[in-house]
């Protein structure tokens, strides 16, 4: 996620707020398992003759752009092909083609994915973007949204209605990889994470249904879906959203810190970010940079007005050389604040190459997490400023994520989610290309965390991923896999039931 410089918050901290065997596209490839022979029937050799959206072929005019995920680090992944469906329908024709020709697939709604897995070598990328309706029920109190949908999108929609559905803040980040990986964002503590608000989903499984799943129909898929992560159990094509309604104007805040005050701002912070009122969402950043110095700040959002938070955020400004700085602003404003686009258009808002019209480019960046269930000691609270004074050119930040309110009134086992008993969720974030920093950072902190990891900051390098990302959930996503998808079509590195 970004923020405006203006409110003294670098713009790289904020971010959120994403293989199998080749096959030939346009000549068939290997055989699908037997478990879907009933989908080869009426196949046509090119996948564009299956589907109505565009096919960009590896070679052809616009695949070099089309194939352009995020993250800068993931440019050398080359598809053989980008199809684009333009609705449900036609996402069920590319999955039976795939199926069919053994084509591996990726599915991409934003192209945000941290570990580039919305892509691949070889295969099919199926990106989602023509999905993009969202329409809103104000009266019965959900909006659907399409899988393709950018964040910036849904907020400034449902704003106009005097309602949102809580996530990230980055712009152009997809809703479909934050939904199903959890969704945190700086409405969460009053709303819940983005996940917890679905209250249906349409899906096409690796069978090439379209399946509507909801609590009274597919319930159990439902559940997988809020939490389970991305490109698991099929391609979701839309999701129906529980709506809230919103005041005109919410209070952005930011309180700088001293370096020679950071570990009593760490200690102030965890003690009162995860118990403060539901209101208030907060990140704490611990920033490094080349210099072997440390800054700190922690913003967040607060849906009230700047006087009615001067009583609640008072724990932080008791730190000495605390300075408070707010702005009381119409809640798309303050969206597009914490965008880092407080100073462009709507327009501009978007990604290059995302959206016509964006502006913001894309970055370069690694990263990894931790929760923390028990408030760090001295010790936990020095081996965060010393991770982040080690940082080198390139940066690096821990970023805390508060949890609590909303969120930690889940039952971990209500959803996919699990992560329900934590204190918050520390984000390792550079902008350097390699995993080192990351790395070095993590295994500082291993004795002061919970062993539990934010699935929608994916690390591919982490061990024992599946206790870390899922806990107690695991056992019971590895069933729902197999049952939805038994010949584990859709796949990756990461993939449940691996």
């Amino acid at each position: 996620m970004r923020s405006s410089r203006s409110v003294g918050v670098e713009r790289r901290l904020d971010r959120r707020g994403f293989l199998v065997g080749a096959g030939s596209i346009a000549a068939g490839g290997a055989l699908a398992p037997l478990g879907y022979a009933r989908v080869r029937k009426g196949i046509p050799t090119k996948l564009s003759q299956a589907m109505r959206g565009h096919v960009f072929y590896k070679g052809q005019p616009g695949y070099g752009s089309a194939r352009l995920l995020y993250n800068t680090i993931y440019d050398n992944l080359q598809p053989q092909a980008v199809a684009r469906p333009i609705s449900a329908q036609d996402a069920a024709a590319a999955v039976k083609w795939c199926v069919a020709k053994g084509v591996p697939m990726r599915a991409r709604s934003g192209g945000h994915s941290y570990v580039g897995y919305s892509s691949l070598n070889n295969g099919v990328m199926l990106d989602l973007r023509k999905l993009n309706q969202i329409h809103v029920n104000k009266r019965a109190r959900f909006a659907t949204v399409g899988a393709g949908c950018q964040l910036i999108d849904i907020y400034r929609t449902l704003a106009a209605q005097g309602v949102t559905v809580p996530g990230g803040s980055c712009p152009s980040v997809g809703v479909s990889g934050v939904s199903l990986g959890g969704g945190m964002g700086l409405a969460a503590r009053n709303f819940g994470m983005t996940a917890d608000n679905i209250i249906g989903a349409q899906i096409v499984t690796a069978d090439g249904r379209v399946r509507q799943v909801n609590n009274r129909s597919g319930s159990d898929l439902w559940w997988a879906l809020r939490g389970g992560g991305g490109g698991n159990f099929g391609v979701v094509t839309q999701f129906t959203f529980r709506i809230h309604p919103i005041p005109a104007n919410a209070t952005y805040f930011n309180v700088t810190f001293p370096a020679s005050s950071a570990e009593e701002a760490i200690a102030a912070w965890q003690a009162w970010a995860p118990h403060t009122t539901t209101r208030i969402t907060s990140i704490l950043h611990v920033n490094g940079g080349g210099g072997g110095g440390v800054s700190i700040n922690a913003n967040g959002q607060f849906f009230g007005t700047p006087g009615q938070l001067h009583g609640p955020i008072g724990p932080l400004l008791n730190v000495p050389g605390a300075q408070l700085h707010t702005s009381y602003l119409p809640y798309f404003a303050l969206q597009m604040l914490l965008a880092g686009c407080s100073q462009i258009s709507y327009t501009a808002c978007h990604t290059q190459g995302s959206s016509s019209g964006g502006t913001l480019p894309r970055e370069q960046f690694r990263a990894g997490s931790d929760y923390v269930s028990k408030p760090l000691s001295a010790a936990g609270r020095r081996a965060v400023i010393n991770a982040a004074a080690s940082a080198g050119s390139a940066g690096g930040s821990l970023l805390f994520d508060s949890y609590g309110g909303a969120i930690n009134r889940v039952h971990p086992n209500a959803t996919a989610f699990v992560h329900r008993n934590e204190l918050f969720c520390i984000q390792y974030f550079t902008s350097s290309s390699s995993m080192n920093w990351v790395n070095q950072s993590r295994a500082a902190m291993h004795p002061y965390v919970s062993g539990q990891c934010y699935q929608n900051y994916i690390d591919k390098g982490l061990k024992h991923w599946q206790q870390a990302y899922y806990g107690s959930n695991y056992k019971r996503l590895q069933q729902i896999r197999k049952k939805y998808d038994p010949h584990h079509f859709f796949n990756f590195p990461q993939a449940i039931g691996r």
